[in-house]
């Protein structure tokens, strides 16, 4: 379990990130293991399976990811992160992971070099709402997914009735054949949603 020493320290790392490129972090601080929790309820994984995660950051999702792969006794994980910098700081923290220094607009790419099978699911922590490319990724995810696979991000609640949210929105009922949202969860500021697609089995 993260000490408090090390949660602020992530705390203030992730700050300094947000300040420096607002638009690309999208929030002022890093998800919690509550919003992790949150992203991987029910999500049924198997011993290698493999689970893909776009901007992993600080790692605070990954670490969920972690020890449900302990539970099931091995996921193939993938986090993809742009930053080199904090790319090199989960290798580091995490080195039993596989991260790759790139654009999730590449991860058909970085599963072919890797001889990885189509993923069982792809967990989201980019800010998709602010990226020109949500509509490509979201659809690049609806096709990736292995049978039964499910797709998985968030949207904050103080953007839920942007225009960005709602194409989010709209892109993911469109793009899959199931589409639930969760309940809020408070226990993450700002509070979020947990959004989800399931691909028809």
């Amino acid at each position: 379990m993260a000490t408090a020493q090390g949660r602020a320290g992530k705390g203030l790392f992730f700050f300094r990130r947000f300040l420096h490129s607002p638009r690309a972090v999208g929030a002022l601080c890093p998800s919690t293991r509550h919003l992790g929790a949150a992203m991987l309820r029910d999500l049924d994984l198997r011993r290698g399976d493999v689970v893909i995660e776009y901007g992993p950051g600080t790692g605070s999702v990954t670490e969920v990811i972690r020890r449900r792969s302990r539970e099931v006794g091995g996921l193939r994980y993938l986090g993809i992160e742009r930053d080199a910098g904090v790319c090199a700081i989960l290798r580091a923290s995490m080195p039993e992971l596989e991260f790759a220094n790139a654009q999730v607009e590449d991860v058909e790419r970085l599963l072919a070099e890797r001889g990885l099978a189509a993923p069982r699911a792809i967990i989201s922590g980019l800010p998709l709402i602010f990226l020109p490319t949500m509509a490509v990724i979201v659809r690049t995810a609806s096709a990736m997914l292995a049978p039964g696979g499910s797709f998985r991000t968030f949207s904050y609640l103080q953007s839920w009735i942007t225009p960005g949210a709602r194409h989010l929105r709209r892109h993911m009922r469109e793009h899959f054949s199931g589409f639930r949202l969760s309940a809020l969860v408070w226990r993450n500021f700002p509070p979020a949603f947990v959004l989800r697609g399931d691909k028809a089995a």
